[in-house]
Formats: structure tokens, sequence, C-alpha cells
């Protein structure tokens, strides 16, 4: 019954987060799209080194609080205590806060000893600044309204931060602020999404709470979260090194042309690997408040992102040159890199489940195993491959990492005794890349084959009951009742 009860509130907040996920991934592609028809490579790979730099320093300035609180604030909403949580959350943000500080004053002080650092102008490293900033809050106050489970205000928020970033970036380019008007632009999301989210957390999630002895508690709280937030810290860390860094090596090797068209192919698979970092994220805090079933929990959030991600990924792959062309024929030269990238979505669905159960259970020193291992040979074969190679070299350090990662992984799961069923994964796999390829094939509109591929994957997953009639209504509780019950229905005559 607690089983059924916290999969009900599972699936509710995680269709909801699907929803903002997949907004952002939609307005993310609009967003490059738009720029890359607006401006030049050249200076999408200088912003795209900039954030590139920026998204590492930001990782730093986060000391991974926002995703060691959720392991607290789990429990104390699970249990109803948000006093408690409220206190948690403002002790969270005086640390970030510290962090943030700091790192601002030594990339400051950086900056003066050496006038013209990463070739970067002032004004730009500035902008860095804010968004560093701005982006550490956002990933605060996200995960306070994740772990809540009050999910259902977070489309709203994403999309509307998504439109003025658009906007203004748009407008400051037509009037030729080039590089710095595109780096303000992409940084107003932020900015505008870390506003609002603060607002909406203090005005319903903790209307009614209050902090209890806060100053006296202060020291004690901090150990707790800290303790908890560096060592899932310290591997994320070198994740996003590792993910991060090929676009900082394409430039310095190949230039900041190259490094735009890298950077493009990147965005398109971190922007799928977001929407499924998303049900893991929500996992978190939901598997930390399970005494029970929590390998069945962890298998069934594989599973379910599996089912969502891989038909659309793997339809991608022989479309890749079509997909690069939308930024320009001067991306297309990029396809090679999103199709092995693509390759990556499998053993990265799988890596992060196992790695989001182990940090559930405590179990730190697994958790920095798997994050070394994707790490560091990404890294290595990053400064091995990207002077040959170009972007292709870069795509094949980040996909090995991730196969190597992944390989490690199985192997911790298999010591804490979960098991997956990989006859399941090599059909949600097999079908997808089977029809994508056959409408390939026959030369079949890109839009309509990538369309035809997933939506056909998801009638035949049905009909042979890898995707369940449970599946989807997870996906439908958020709907209206009446259009919820009629799409059930139709959705169990497919499967029959």
């Amino acid at each position: 019954m607690v089983e059924q009860f916290n999969k009900r509130i599972f699936g509710r907040g995680a269709a909801y987060m699907y929803i903002e996920t997949i907004a952002a991934l939609i307005s993310g592609y609009i967003f490059w799209i738009i720029m890359s028809r607006i401006t030049t490579s050249e200076t999408i790979g200088i912003t795209s080194t900039l954030f590139s730099l920026a998204g590492i320093v930001a990782v730093v300035a986060s000391i991974g609080i926002p995703t060691g609180l959720q392991r607290f604030l789990g429990k104390s909403f699970s249990d109803k205590k948000l006093d408690e949580a409220k206190t948690l959350v403002s002790v969270a943000l005086c640390l970030v806060c510290i962090g943030i500080a700091a790192c601002s004053i030594v990339i400051l002080i950086a900056h003066s000893w050496k006038q013209n650092i990463f070739e970067f102008d002032l004004e730009l490293i500035l902008i860095a600044i804010i968004y560093i900033g701005s982006s550490v809050l956002f990933m605060l106050f996200r995960s306070v309204v994740i772990a809540s489970l009050k999910t259902k205000s977070l489309p709203i928020i994403i999309i509307s931060s998504s439109i003025v970033k658009v906007s203004l970036a748009a407008v400051l380019l037509l009037i030729g602020t080039g590089t710095v008007g595109l780096a303000i632009g992409f940084t107003s999301y932020y900015v505008f999404s870390s506003i609002i989210l603060g607002i909406f957390v203090m005005r319903t999630i903790f209307k009614s709470s209050s902090t209890n002895n806060l100053v006296a508690r202060f020291v004690t709280i901090s150990k707790s979260i800290l303790v908890s937030s560096i060592v899932y810290w310290i591997p994320f860390l070198i994740t996003t090194i590792g993910s991060q860094l090929g676009t900082i090596v394409v430039f310095g090797s190949q230039g900041a042309n190259q490094a735009g068209v890298y950077f493009l192919t990147l965005t398109i698979v971190t922007g799928i690997t977001v929407v499924m970092n998303s049900l893991f994220t929500i996992a978190l805090p939901t598997l930390s408040g399970l005494r029970d079933y929590r390998k069945r929990f962890a298998w069934h959030a594989i599973r379910f992102s599996a089912i969502i991600l891989l038909p659309f990924s793997c339809s991608l792959i022989f479309y890749s040159k079509e997909v690069m062309e939308l930024f320009g024929q001067n991306y297309t030269n990029g396809s090679t890199s999103l199709e092995i990238l693509l390759l990556s979505m499998l053993p990265m669905t799988v890596l992060t489940g196992i790695n989001i159960l182990v940090y559930s259970y405590g179990n730190y020193r697994d958790v920095l195993i798997i994050g070394l291992a994707v790490s560091v040979p990404r890294t290595l074969l990053y400064f091995i491959l990207v002077p040959i190679y170009g972007g292709e070299g870069a795509a094949i350090g980040y996909t090995v990492g991730s196969i190597i990662g992944c390989l490690v992984s199985l192997g911790i799961a298999r010591k804490i005794g979960m098991k997956i069923l990989w006859k399941e994964l090599g059909i949600i796999f097999i079908i997808p890349s089977t029809l994508a390829y056959a409408l390939a094939y026959y030369q079949v509109n890109f839009i309509l084959g990538i369309i035809a591929a997933t939506v056909l994957s998801y009638v035949l997953l049905l009909k042979i009951h890898i995707v369940t009639s449970s599946d989807v209504q997870d996906l439908l509780v958020i709907l209206p009742e009446g259009l919820s019950g009629r799409l059930s229905k139709l959705v169990k005559k497919i499967g029959i």
C-alpha cells in the first residue's frame, strides 16, 4: 500500500517534471536555432566556452548542496515537518551564498592578475559571475520544489523564463551587441527562474512554517548537509568537468567555430539527458524516504526513463545530418559527433539510476567510484583525441567514458543485489533503432521519420507489453479526469 501511494505521488511529480524538462528542451533548441541564424558560429563558440567554464565554477560554488539537501528534505516532507524543512533550506541558502561569494572573488582576483583571462573581457566575466550565482540559486530552489513533490509550477516558470531568454537575446543580437548580448540573454533565463522559484518556495511550500533556533543549530545542520553534499559534489564536479571540458578543449585546439559546432551537438544530447535526470532527481528524495522496495523502485526509474528517452534519441541517430542542418549549413559537419554522443544515452540511463540508488543508501564511496569511472576516461580521451579528430574525438571520449562508468556501476549493482533486466532494455533500444533506420533508408522526411519511428515504437512496445498501461497512466495523472480516462482506455485497447 505504501509502495502504491509513493508510486502515485512519484508519478504525478515526475509527470510535471517531464513537462518542465521537455519544455526546457524544446525552448533550448529553439533558442540555439534562432541564435545560429542571426549570429556566427564564432560568437556561439566563444559564448559556449565561457558558460562551459562558468558551469564548472557553478558546481564548485554549489558544494553539492542542492542534491545533498534532498536526502534530508525527502524525510522532512514525508513526515510533514515543514518547520524542520524550512530550517534546512535556510542553512543551505547561507552555505551556497558563501560558495558563490568565494568563487566570485577568486574569479575577479584571477582576472586582475591576468588582464585577459581565457581571452574574455571583464564584462563577459561579470556576466559569467551573475550566471554562476543565479544558476546555483536556481538549482537550490528547484531541488526544494522537487523534494516537496509540488512540481506543478515548474513548467510555467520554465516556459516563462525561456520566453524571456529568447526574446532578450534576439533583440540584443539584432542591435549588434554580439557575444555580450548572447551571454546576457542566456543568463537571463537563470536570473528570472531563480527569482520566481525563490518567491514560490517561500509563499507556498513554507507559507505556514517558521525556522526554529536557526542560529543555535546552524553549525550542526551545516555539518550534516555538508557531509551529505560533499560526497556527491566531488563526483558530480568530476562528471561536470568531464562533460564541459570537451567544448573547452575543442575551443583551445580547433578554435571558436569548431567549439560552436561541438557545443550545439552536445546541447542536443544534454537536453535529452536533462529529461532523464528529471526522473532520477525526483527519485532521490523519494528513495531516501523509503525503507523498503528501493532496488525495485530504482529499476522502475531506469526502465521508465529508457521508455521515455530511447525511442526519440535512437530516432535522431539516423537523422543527425538533417537535425544539425536546422542550425545552418555550417553545422552539418557535427552530425557524426551527434551520432556518437547519442549512443551514450543507454549507458548513462543505467549508471545514473544505479548512482542515485547507492547515494540514497549513503554508499558515498560507490558514488565517488562511479563518478571517477565516467570522468577520468573522458578527460584523458579529450586531450588525446580532440587534437586529432576535433569534435568527433570529444564525442568519442564522452561516450567511451559513459560506457566505462556504466560497466563499473553494474559491478556495484551486482554487489548490492540489484538486477537489471537487459532483455527489456535491449528491446526498448532495438525497436526504435530498426524503425528509424528503415525510414531513413527510404528517405522519409526527417520530421515525419522521427515522429513515426517514435510513435510506432510505443505502439509496438505496448503490443508486446514492454510498455504497460500502468506506465502510461503514471504520465496521465496530471490531465483532467475525463481526458485521462479516455486516453487510458485507448492505451489499454492498443495494448490488448
